[in-house]
């Protein structure tokens, strides 16, 4: 519903409301919204504010305008076969989409209390803490809390984590050979920071990913908790089947 007596402008108030329905799939994915005439009957108000609006989300990457055709959801959803543990950025890069890291936290710190013992061993008494988004098409997808040793963390810049993976890292900067890596994925609910950072409502269900990552010889190279906006991550498995 679209308040015209509130300080927001208009065609904002129409584009958080369809951003919501895009985020609950009510268009489908690569779904047509409807027409400007279609949208400006709906909402009441004239082209040149749907066209505003349309803008706008077309500018966070949600939207793709095509001339002539219609307004669709862009679909940027990724999809994991599972074969190996790898980060967002490589099946980001993989899926041939347009990918940006941001790193707005990047920080020695005291490793938290609230670890399990193995990796409060693993990463010492401070590691680094890195904060990380992943865009993809202009649009936060995924966001990221990652945690290192502090011997490997305090070589690295900010810069290094905006431009690498942190398994490039390893094995180009300082030639770590990596080894295996559990992950265990789950529903969630979005954090705060995660709702920040991903542009969704706090308590929006996320995919939840903790993984810990080790190098060859066994040492711990990396902990990490990513989130995922609920229709931004897909798992893609072949599997054998068994009546046993």
């Amino acid at each position: 519903m679209i308040d015209k007596d509130s300080s927001t402008p208009m065609y904002e108030q129409i584009a958080s409301q369809l951003k919501q329905e895009i985020l609950e799939q009510k268009f489908g994915a690569g779904g047509n919204i409807g027409s400007h005439t279609q949208l400006a009957k709906r909402f009441g108000v004239s082209l040149i504010t749907v066209r505003k609006a349309v803008q706008l989300l077309a500018d966070q990457g949600l939207l793709n305008v095509a001339q002539g055709k219609g307004t669709f959801v862009k679909n940027t959803a990724l999809q994991d076969n599972l074969t190996r543990l790898t980060g967002a950025s490589n099946i980001i890069w993989e899926s041939h989409l347009s990918a940006q890291i941001q790193a707005p936290v990047f920080e020695i710190i005291d490793t938290p209390d609230s670890f399990d013992s193995d990796i409060r061993q693993g990463l010492g008494e401070k590691c680094l803490h890195i904060q990380r988004i992943h865009l993809v098409e202009g649009a936060p997808t995924a966001y990221a809390e990652i945690y290192i040793p502090q011997k490997y963390g305090e070589q690295l810049s900010k810069a290094d984590v905006e431009q690498y993976t942190i398994y490039q890292l390893y094995e180009n900067k300082w030639k770590v050979q990596l080894g295996r890596g559990k992950q265990t994925i789950r529903a969630d609910r979005a954090s705060p920071a995660a709702a920040k950072a991903l542009q969704i409502p706090e308590g929006w269900p996320v995919l939840s990913i903790l993984r810990r990552a080790y190098s060859a010889s066994g040492q711990l190279v990396e902990y990490m908790l990513m989130n995922y906006e609920y229709t931004q991550y897909s798992f893609d498995v072949e599997l054998s089947l068994s009546s046993k």
